[in-house]
């Protein structure tokens, strides 16, 4: 078991025991006074339950004479007399009236004691005795407890009427016992004493057992109901025992309990404090000592509290004792004032600070030093020291410088690639443009027939050819020229209307070529935006071939613009091939295309919908592509409505 425990127990444990003991030598309860109010409450309970059962039968010994005397006479007379007796007590059963038979005839009430009318009490075991010696004395005569036909326990008052030596009946009153005993009771009595009534040897109620009754040294009454006599026994509750012994005694017993836990309590917490601090004293002194910065903490008056190895290894190679020294003891003056007042700023402010620097070391070598100080901060939020950590950031400055030639080396490697290609197109340009004109006029006829038709034939294709491979190169051109930065957005006046009308045209007849719908969508009132047209056009005439393209017989291709007071959204949707889910991230990279079917995209060199991209990234719109293969295309331009000059 940890000590932190184990001493606090033990402890605990003694003082325990030594106090107890004390305890238990001192007496703390006057047993006479209990004894007499546990007396008082007997008679007075025997007294009220003596009292009760004699108005019952005070109360049954008037309707007897006037049942006698003849002023009852009949059912209704009956029941009429017994509702006014069961309205007075609430806990009988029935009132009754028994025939000379025997015989239950009239029963109150009704609704109660259905099971227990035209019952023959003489043919019962127990009642049948009880009534018969009621006949034969013409006496009060009333049963042990017993068990009623109408459920529960209870008891059974039998009165005899006579009138002229002449048994007429029997005055039948039935008690239900428990009620009966607590309408007498007073409030609580039960929660404050063990009470047993006995009828003879009969038990007529208990709230405890025999053992807890007699252990607890029971008093005894004995009174007369009826015929019949009760013996009642009660004890004090040991809750009643408990409120009679001495509070003080109690109340110094649980304070020294309650002191006794308190103090052991605070020798564990101090302990598990102790250990607790010990544990984050060799954790920081680890870390800090391990740690390849260095690291040093100030009071509040700038006198060191605390250094690391590598602290003085850098700064301090004597190993000088640090103890109450401020920085002008290991560095500078200058140095040392610039340091304070920053110090003196974190402790204004309190913000961290860093900053970099050179540090020449004792052994001549030369290191880049990140600097961060900071105050640190108790938990009520009190600056109690400073903090500094000093970085060797030797790697981080070669990787910055390694970085940083190689973005100089790709960006000279991807200006040499596109002045490349630029040359390379204008130099092939030329012999181009020579063969496009000679393959006209040879399909043209110009110089006269040719005589072969095989020959203009094969002219047209040489043409065809020519003007893709044209139509190649431009493209090369246009990126080449936005990556060397040459190509400017001329800004103007445009009206967005008219450029989506002219790509409609242009394009129209090889949609027609294809059976493919063509629709142009717009509202008449586009309003005139800030751009440059020969871009847009470009844009736009892109976006439709390339739908065209990609579009069969039957499909349709809808251009479509809208705008509000901020800007101008173009939609260019198509039904035909679509693009595939994993190709749409890179669609708008340079040479990507995007359809898998070689005989569709050997036409082109996939440049379009990144000049597209780079076109409205410089008009400082955007470009929102979505397909689902095999259903179409969606390509939505969104344009602001003033533009700022820029490059692309």
């Amino acid at each position: 078991m940890r000590r932190t425990v184990l001493v606090p127990a033990m402890v605990c444990a003694s003082m325990f025991i030594l106090i107890i003991g004390s305890w238990l030598l001192i007496p703390t309860s006057d047993t006479k006074g209990l004894e007499t109010d546990t007396r008082r409450h007997l008679e007075r309970f025997s007294a009220k339950l003596e009292s009760h059962f004699r108005t019952n039968l005070v109360i049954a010994e008037h309707v007897r004479r006037e049942i006698v005397a003849g002023h009852v006479y009949g059912k209704h007379e009956f029941l009429s007399e017994a509702a006014s007796v069961y309205d007075l007590f609430q806990d009988l059963q029935a009132f009754n009236w028994i025939d000379a038979d025997g015989v239950i005839r009239w029963v109150y009430p009704p609704e109660k004691n259905e099971s227990a009318q035209n019952i023959n009490v003489y043919n019962l075991d127990g009642p049948g005795s009880v009534l018969r010696s009621a006949a034969n004395t013409g006496e009060l005569r009333m049963t042990p407890p017993i068990e009623l036909r109408q459920g529960g326990s209870g008891i059974s008052v039998y009165i005899p009427v006579v009138r002229n030596e002449i048994l007429l009946g029997f005055l039948n009153i039935v008690f239900r016992t428990e009620p009966l005993l607590l309408s007498v009771m007073d409030h609580g009595f039960l929660d404050q004493f063990h009470v047993r009534i006995l009828d003879g040897n009969t038990l007529v109620f208990a709230n405890a057992d025999a053992a807890v009754l007699d252990s607890g040294m029971p008093l005894t009454h004995t009174i007369a109901l009826g015929d019949r006599r009760w013996t009642i026994s009660i004890a004090p509750t040991a809750a009643l025992i408990a409120a009679n012994s001495s509070i003080i005694d109690e109340l110094i017993l649980a304070f020294l309990l309650l002191l006794t836990m308190a103090i052991s309590w605070l020798i564990h917490t101090s302990m598990v404090r102790q250990r607790k601090l010990h544990t984050s004293d060799v954790l920081f002194r680890t870390f800090i000592e391990y740690s390849p910065a260095a690291i040093s903490i100030k009071d509040l008056n700038g006198h060191y509290l605390h250094v690391n190895d590598r602290w003085h290894q850098w700064f301090n190679l004597e190993q000088q004792d640090i103890t109450g020294k401020t920085m002008e003891y290991f560095f500078e003056k200058e140095v040392a004032k610039k340091t304070r007042a920053q110090e003196l700023q974190i402790l204004a402010e309190k913000k961290p600070m860093e900053w970099e620097f050179e540090k020449v070391l004792p052994d001549g070598a030369i290191v880049h030093i990140l600097a961060q100080r900071f105050p640190i901060i108790n938990r009520q939020g009190e600056i109690i020291a400073t903090g500094n950590i000093n970085t060797n950031i030797n790697a981080n400055k070669k990787a910055e410088e390694v970085l940083r030639n190689a973005l100089l080396k790709a960006e000279e490697a991807s200006q040499s690639k596109s002045k490349f290609l630029a040359t390379m197109s204008h130099e092939l340009r030329t012999p181009l443009n020579a063969i496009i004109g000679f393959s006209e006029i040879l399909t043209g006829e110009f110089f006269g027939p040719v005589g072969n038709k095989k020959y203009i034939e094969y002219a047209r294709d040489i043409n065809h050819s020519g003007q893709h491979l044209l139509a190649l190169i431009d493209e090369v051109l246009d990126i080449s020229a936005i990556e060397l930065g040459k190509r400017n957005i001329v800004q103007k006046p445009i009206a967005i209307a008219d450029i989506l009308q002219n790509c409609i045209k242009s394009v129209s007849r090889r949609a027609e070529a294809k059976a493919i719908a063509l629709s142009l969508q717009t509202p008449s009132s586009l309003p005139i935006i800030e751009g440059d047209e020969t871009a847009l056009q470009q844009v736009f005439l892109n976006l439709l071939t390339n739908a065209i393209k990609f579009s069969h017989s039957g499909d349709t291709i809808t251009l479509s613009a809208e705008a509000d007071d901020d800007k101008v959204v173009i939609v260019v949707a198509d039904t035909g091939d679509g693009i595939k889910k994993e190709q749409l991230p890179d669609i708008t990279n340079p040479f990507v295309k995007g359809h898998s079917n070689s005989l569709i995209t050997h036409e082109g060199a996939g440049l379009g919908l990144s000049i597209v991209q780079s076109f409205v990234t410089a008009h400082q719109g955007t470009l929102n592509i979505e397909s689902k293969f095999g259903y179409g295309t969606s390509v939505t331009v969104t344009l602001p409505r003033d533009l700022h000059r820029q490059v692309a």
